[in-house]
């Protein structure tokens, strides 16, 4: 297959009619080597970020009110009601197939 070359481009050809949107991403320069974590100083005046599940747990994630469906199943279990649950008996099969 033949490429031909290509004109330079002229600046008209460059710029863009509509304004371009601003890169929210962060652009990583694949060519160089990045730093790798804990090699360099770090700041300790942040806080760690959280885990996924402490994230999910945390007071500011559910914004500090219990969940509903939660409540209702611990006042069921209090009251005496059986857990309906089908985790445990599908567990039970699953390990008798094993």
């Amino acid at each position: 297959m033949k490429t031909t070359p290509t004109a330079p481009r002229t600046e008209e050809e460059i710029t863009p009619s509509a304004p371009v949107p601003a890169r929210t991403e962060r652009r990583v320069n694949t060519t160089q080597p990045q730093p790798q974590p804990g090699s360099g100083p770090e700041d300790l005046s942040e806080p760690e970020p959280l885990l996924p599940h402490e994230r999910d747990e945390s007071v500011d994630m559910t914004h500090g009110k219990p969940d509903v469906q939660l409540e209702q199943a611990y006042r069921d279990v209090k009251r005496g009601l059986l857990d309906t649950d089908r985790g445990p008996p599908a567990d039970k099969a699953y390990q008798k197939q094993k």
